[in-house]
């Protein structure tokens, strides 16, 4: 019964196979049908663009490596050693001058200054003994502005009855010390210098603090520096004010580019035949102190042809321009005198050079696979 079954199936497929072998195909646009062709690719022309050539500034650029620098940064660190009690930044903060950063524990300082403020209190008085005992009045001690510490390099044949009065009552010791515990206390507090963002911060409340190490570094980062090197036969193309384009490695976005001036050239050339130079840029955010950057400056070379690098493609191994005239392509070889990143500038034509004037439309976009007199 099984053998039969399985006879059966042979057969049945056996049918089938045949049966759609010989069919007649019921639509014309099957791959079978016998008025079936092969099909035709439509090449569709590249689109074109073009732009009128007219004379303009040509900037020749020279390219580098820089690193950002800030124009000024500072270490800012507690000159003593307490527990640390507020924190109120985090790195990458922007603060304002004068802003409170963090804040020591107050209670031994404060206890010291009402110490000394106290020890300076009883000297007063020690010193009115000894100035009443000389025959002043209170109204002559309490009116004289001499009770200071002699200056630096000042003998006692140079002090006046006030100032040795003051040394031997141990007035001026006991001022030095109200002034010092005063200003330890004033320095508990930490404030930014100047307005800018904090960086290095490492320290935590609740900690004691570092005399050795910086609790953070403010860097004013509004406009930084770019520190680059050129070539000593580069020279002649770098001066104080000439533009320069600034763009970190990182960065892939042309809107990331920031512009600045040279504002130094180092009058000394290395050893390494190198000149260090320094421009100051207007940071869009993106530049942060230490970051690598590519450098690009510009010198104006006064009116050229320019045209971009597009325009420009190679024909048997020369520089060749096609421009538009009445719909037709035209080819035109051209001398490049220089180029930078995105532009050319060609020599004008003469009778003796074929070259482009002012007033041609160059083809910029689409001209790869063009050639002398392609309809357009």
């Amino acid at each position: 019964m099984k053998k039969i079954l399985s006879f059966t199936c042979v057969l049945i497929l056996m049918f089938g196979t045949f049966h759609s072998c010989h069919s007649s195909p019921t639509d014309g646009t099957q791959a079978g049908s016998s008025d079936s062709s092969p099909a035709t690719i439509e090449r569709k022309q590249e689109p074109i663009e073009t732009t009128v050539l007219q004379g303009k500034t040509f900037y020749q650029e020279l390219a580098g490596n820089g690193k950002v620098t800030a124009s000024r940064s500072a270490e800012v660190r507690f000159k003593t050693v307490e527990r640390i009690a507020h924190v109120w930044v985090r790195n990458g903060q922007r603060v304002e001058a004068g802003q409170k950063l963090a804040e020591l524990d107050k209670f031994r300082l404060e206890r010291s200054l009402a110490q000394a403020k106290d020890n300076l209190e009883q000297s007063r008085l020690n010193l009115q003994d000894l100035l009443i005992g000389r025959g002043y009045s209170l109204e002559e001690i309490n009116s004289s502005h001499s009770l200071k510490p002699l200056p630096l390099g000042g003998g006692l044949e140079e002090a006046s009855d006030f100032h040795l009065a003051a040394i031997k009552s141990g007035y001026n010791k006991a001022l030095i010390a109200y002034e010092l515990a005063a200003k330890e206390l004033e320095q508990a507090t930490l404030t930014a210098p100047f307005s800018g963002v904090v960086a290095n911060l490492t320290a935590k409340a609740d900690n004691l603090s570092s005399t050795g190490e910086a609790f953070c570094l403010v860097i004013d980062d509004a406009q930084p520096e770019v520190a680059f090197t050129v070539l000593e036969s580069e020279l002649p193309m770098v001066r104080p004010g000439y533009r320069v384009a600034v763009i970190p490695f990182a960065e892939r976005d042309p809107q990331a580019r920031v512009w600045g001036e040279v504002t130094e050239v180092n009058p000394y050339v290395e050893s390494n035949g190198m000149v260090k130079v320094k421009a100051r840029v207007a940071n869009n955010g993106r530049l942060i102190e230490g970051m690598n950057v590519k450098v690009t400056l510009r010198q104006p070379m006064g009116e050229r042809l320019v045209i971009p690098k597009s325009a420009v493609v190679m024909r048997s191994g020369k520089p060749v321009v096609f421009t538009l005239t009445h719909g037709k392509a035209q080819w035109n070889y051209v001398e490049v005198l220089a180029e930078n990143s995105d532009s050319c500038t060609v020599a004008p034509r003469t009778k003796e050079y074929e070259g482009l004037s002012a007033g041609d439309t160059v083809i910029v976009k689409g001209n790869l696979n063009l050639a002398h007199d392609s309809e357009l």
